[in-house]
């Protein structure tokens, strides 16, 4: 979601035409390049399910002995997706950040700290996985079947290999907000401090969680209201809880089925039965006998006759 929002906001402070229009096509190319390593994340993320048997991070560690191509090609994702050249997703970010700088310094500024943030978490995950601790869990050799068949693999390489390679196509010379050519100069000023801010997420994620230590839980502790804050995700399930449970069900959704119910169906019900009854009343009329019909002929035409000689008398 990161990432998405990353082209948002090139978006948001892209101009129209010419240099104004960098945010524009650099929200295009990073539409591109996390395609490829986000794609093999993915992938990656399903391969390692698929050797372990369960999608825990607590199940996980020590994995880059026993799958060293997901291991590489995981690291080469994470790499672009922190922003590392000269991975794809460093010239997408670079470009992104450009225009930020030029139009908008205080969301320039914003997007290097989620950037940090972004490269922080990836590692956090990286080294989890195939870092960390040593694999104790064992109960992937009860139906073993090594890092996976190449028709996994093989996907991972191709992609791994667009996520190195895609950053250097001229995507500019394809896409602009107004259809010419732009020419997209890279300013090595301009990329140092994205880079150390990403190299900083890196390191910062490296002392906490290459190696088994309790620096996370110390910092997690000295932060407590933070931590929890966080770790229960801004609470943002327990407020769309409490909105939708509590207000809307309770408030707006009950009232309208008790009418729906009611009302609307009570009224179609209570139609229903009027109808109903009056059949129940009339039926006995259409019964299929013929004697009766004879019946009702021969009284029909008494009663007839009967009026019609009341009437001329």
């Amino acid at each position: 979601m990161s990432q998405i929002g990353y082209m948002m906001f090139a978006l948001g402070v892209s101009g129209y035409g010419n240099e104004a229009g960098l945010g524009f096509t650099a929200s295009m190319v990073h539409l591109f390049t996390p395609a490829l390593f986000k794609a093999f994340l993915f992938l990656g993320a399903g391969a390692v399910i698929h050797y372990i048997h369960s999608n825990e991070m607590k199940d996980m560690g020590g994995l880059r002995k026993s799958m060293p191509i997901t291991h590489i090609t995981f690291l080469i994702a994470c790499l672009a997706i922190a922003g590392i050249p000269p991975f794809a997703g460093f010239f997408s970010k670079e470009e992104i950040l450009t225009a930020a700088h030029h139009a908008n310094p205080m969301v320039y500024y914003i997007a290097l700290l989620t950037a940090g943030i972004t490269a922080f978490y990836m590692f956090r995950l990286y080294y989890n996985i195939f870092w960390s601790k040593e694999m104790k869990s064992t109960h992937h050799d009860d139906h073993h079947h090594g890092e996976g068949t190449w028709s996994m693999k093989i996907p991972l390489l191709i992609l791994s290999v667009g996520a190195i390679t895609a950053g250097f196509i001229p995507f500019g010379s394809f896409v602009s907000s107004d259809g010419h050519p732009l020419h997209i100069p890279f300013e090595l000023s301009a990329a140092i401090l994205p880079v150390i801010i990403a190299v900083s997420g890196i390191a910062l994620a490296t002392l906490f969680y290459k190696t088994e230590n309790d620096r996370p839980d110390k910092l997690s502790a000295s932060i407590q209201g933070i931590y929890k804050t966080a770790y229960h995700k801004f609470y943002i399930d327990e407020i769309y809880l409490f909105v939708t449970k509590k207000i809307i069900f309770n408030l707006i959704a009950q009232p309208s089925a008790w009418v729906d119910k009611n009302i609307v169906d009570g009224s179609m019900n209570g139609l229903a039965a009027l109808v109903v009854w009056k059949s129940n009343m009339i039926k006995s009329i259409q019964s299929g006998k013929v004697q009766d019909y004879a019946l009702y002929f021969f009284i029909a035409a008494f009663g007839l006759t009967a009026l019609a000689i009341y009437l001329v008398n």
